[in-house]
């Protein structure tokens, strides 16, 4: 049986967040409930999803727009378009902390979390309905404990701690089950040209 997911991003700046939700939509095993969006201008991020989940035929997925803080370069714009959010078929939540509450509400099956940007969105989940971490448990891209970018041997100030320090620590010092990828696995991941692979390189 597919596991129940919700998935908070900061897509729409670095292309990583982009493959993560392409490989995401491709994953069998995961029941994708919602998509929310974090940081910066977050209606933009939740446009990328929108203009992606169409193309990818997932218009069944609902998306939350998260709490807007900071600037953030829009690196995909040209991509997106004159797409707005508003064209999105299926619901497009205003308030994407209370659709996380919704969906693990709603949930008979224990929800995961999966974070890959800054935790200002599940922080203010948290805050509102504390009650959440009885049916659902996070996963989250966060931290450098031995290794930085690049693979480095040196543990560095990872861009999704920094970002919110204090939204990070809410979350890790909530008693529920937690697992982080950090920089040491995520961070030496490389995704390579397809016809690289087949010539050999």
């Amino acid at each position: 049986m597919a596991k129940p997911v919700v998935l908070d991003t900061d897509i729409g700046f670095d292309v990583d967040d982009v493959w993560a939700l392409a490989f995401m939509l491709k994953c069998p095993e995961l029941d994708v409930r919602l998509i929310t969006t974090s940081t910066g201008d977050t209606e933009y991020s939740a446009a990328l999803v929108g203009k992606m989940l169409e193309i990818a035929g997932r218009t069944d997925i609902p998306i939350g727009i998260g709490l807007p803080i900071d600037a953030v370069g829009r690196t995909h714009s040209a991509w997106l378009g004159s797409y707005q959010v508003m064209d999105y078929p299926r619901e497009v939540h205003a308030d994407g902390v209370r659709a996380i509450v919704d969906t693990i509400t709603a949930a008979t099956d224990q929800v995961t979390i999966v974070c890959i940007g800054p935790l200002a969105n599940i922080a203010a989940a948290l805050i509102r309905a504390p009650e959440i971490v009885e049916k659902s448990r996070f996963i989250g891209m966060h931290g450098s404990i031995r290794k930085g970018y690049n693979g480095i041997d040196k543990p560095m100030k990872e861009h999704n701690v920094l970002k919110h320090t204090a939204a990070c620590q809410k979350v890790f010092s909530t008693p529920w089950d937690i697992s982080i990828t950090p920089l040491d696995t995520c961070g030496i991941v490389s995704l390579r040209h397809e016809l690289e692979r087949l010539s050999g390189f």
